[in-house]
């Protein structure tokens, strides 16, 4: 916009809307905003380094003292014809997300980063907590984390999850402070950076999926008919097979929205999916690769068993005396069949499985079920 720093029209600054949230922004999170939106903003090259930064900064504090702007002001640059806009500010300052990290061995979470303050909680092996900031690097053998506070989740619900922040002891001194545990060796100086991160490694290891991660959860069923019936069978009086189980289970797909107690993630889904919200432990959180590849391998699968059922029906009707080089069920059709479903149907049935999430034994029975569909539409009367 062009115009004069002191014609607040021109500026389109909002005198409306309060200032007090800008004000509370820390300097570093502003200068990482301004470089940001200035070099989308097409700003020339010379204006956007830490100069340009400055001048936005430097702007910015002027046009509050004069109560101008707020969340939704407009912030001027050195030239007058450049402005910012606040929206976009908080549009491009991505703060680092928290990272997961699992405990293995029992730690004590303090209110501060001491042993002598309050024991928020004492978490086990197996629990989950999160690295505010991804920060991973403990100051004073101290490391600031989030603590899950909840254990029965509302599986209808998107509201945010409840944490309690404490602090966790992860290397000398304050393991010592905090435990009891002897006094080590005092390292050189150089060497105890190194010390921390392995006392922090050995305690917190980062999981394998992490915050915002697209994954699956299976949740197996309770009861399904058709492992129910199978169960009366005298084969399986000792108990299914784990892979039938598995293979009816449902898949919740979903995005890692955080942890909860007894080790847990949280993956939410879209709004109005049933369930909106599923808890899962780390062993039933399915990647998509992975997932795709179950898919494909249930699919191929389906593939097989309906070619023995095409080929068992064309075999019924040679050895009634149907030719084999003639009419409807002779062999150049079936080829023809064949060809039909490795090249084009299976494939184009086995993609929408994987979008809908489908279970492997539902893909396999899917893709069993188009392909002998085609056959009776070629070969019956």
């Amino acid at each position: 916009s062009r115009g004069s720093l002191g014609d607040p029209p021109s500026c389109g600054l909002d005198p409306s809307v309060d200032a007090a949230p800008m004000r509370s922004a820390s300097a570093a999170v502003l200068r990482r905003c301004a470089t940001g939106v200035v070099r989308q903003r097409g700003v020339p090259p010379r204006l956007c380094g830490r100069d340009a930064t400055g001048a936005l900064l430097a702007q910015h504090q002027v046009l509050l003292q004069q109560g101008w702007g707020g969340a939704a002001g407009i912030r001027c640059l050195g030239q007058p014809r450049f402005f910012v806009a606040a929206s976009l500010f908080a549009r491009h300052a991505e703060e680092p997300r928290n990272q997961i990290l699992r405990l293995t061995g029992a730690a004590k979470l303090r209110a501060q980063a001491s042993a002598d303050s309050e024991m928020l909680a004492e978490l086990g092996a197996g629990d989950l907590v999160e690295a505010i900031g991804g920060n991973l690097e403990p100051a004073g053998g101290w490391l600031l984390v989030r603590s899950p506070l909840e254990d029965r989740i509302d599986v209808m619900s998107d509201k945010p999850l409840e944490y309690q922040d404490g602090w966790l002891a992860v290397a000398a001194p304050a393991l010592e402070a905090d435990f009891g545990t002897a006094s080590p060796a005092p390292a050189p100086a150089e060497e105890a950076g190194g010390a921390a991160a392995l006392a922090l490694e050995k305690l917190l290891v980062p999981t394998d999926v992490q915050m915002g991660e697209r994954v699956a959860a299976r949740v197996l069923l309770e009861t399904h008919p058709v492992l129910d019936a199978l169960k009366k069978l005298p084969l399986f009086k000792d108990g299914l097979p784990n892979w039938m189980p598995v293979s009816v289970a449902e898949l919740y797909a979903g995005r890692i929205a955080g942890v909860a107690k007894r080790g847990r993630f949280i993956l939410q889904r879209p709004s109005g999916a049933m369930p909106e919200r599923v808890a899962s432990v780390p062993e039933k959180l399915i990647r998509p690769k992975a997932r795709m590849r179950q898919t494909t391998i249930a699919g191929i699968l389906g593939l097989g068993l309906s070619l023995v059922l095409g080929l068992g029906l064309h075999a019924r009707k040679w050895v009634r005396g149907e030719p084999l080089d003639a009419g409807r069920f002779a062999l150049e059709p079936l080829v023809g069949w064949t060809t039909l479903l490795v090249v084009f149907l299976t494939p184009v049935t086995i993609l929408p499985c994987f979008i809908f999430t489908n279970s492997q034994a539902s893909t396999l029975v899917v893709v069993v079920w188009m392909n002998m569909l085609l056959y009776n539409d070629l070969f019956s009367e």
